[in-house]
């Protein structure tokens, strides 16, 4: 437990230092290599930049401490990508602001601005002047942010 509780440091560590956040860390096996997959956000975007700096940082923390991960890995460092369905609070705060679909297990799709989410209600603009609504995070099967083009 100690070696996953340095290599979370270690992450958290390389998101600081690249001014981003860290959405999402997995290990997991392919074939004979393991590979660590961490998605990083911010507010304006991620770059390739962003995405390389969290990469060398790791790499090279990594390199310093085979311990951490034994054998050989892969490192993919990305952004979560625009679909990716919103999960956590963390998830929901970070998209304060913007449009969102969200799919109920009542049937009906709502889209709307989110604009508050706790842990037990997420509170959308609904388009036009419908007004607001709260949607309970328990009837939410999934919710995307929608994309403009």
């Amino acid at each position: 437990m100690v070696v996953q509780e340095k290599l979370n440091s270690l992450i958290a560590e390389a998101c600081k230092s690249a001014s981003v956040t860290l959405v999402e860390a997995d290990m997991f096996r392919a074939g004979k290599r393991k590979t660590l997959r961490i998605f990083i956000d911010k507010p304006e975007g991620v770059s390739i930049d962003d995405c390389t700096n969290v990469s060398h940082f790791l790499s090279d923390a990594l390199d310093l401490d085979p311990e951490l991960i034994e054998g050989a890995y892969t490192l993919e460092v990305s952004s979560p990508g625009l679909d990716r369905p919103l999960k956590s609070l963390a998830d929901f705060n970070r998209n304060k602001g913007r449009l969102l679909r969200v799919n109920r297990s009542t049937g009906k799709t709502v889209t709307g601005e989110l604009l508050d989410a706790d842990e037990e209600n997420l509170t959308l603009k609904l388009k036009g002047n419908a007004g607001e609504i709260v949607i309970p995070r328990s009837e939410v099967l999934s919710a995307k942010v929608e994309v403009k083009i």
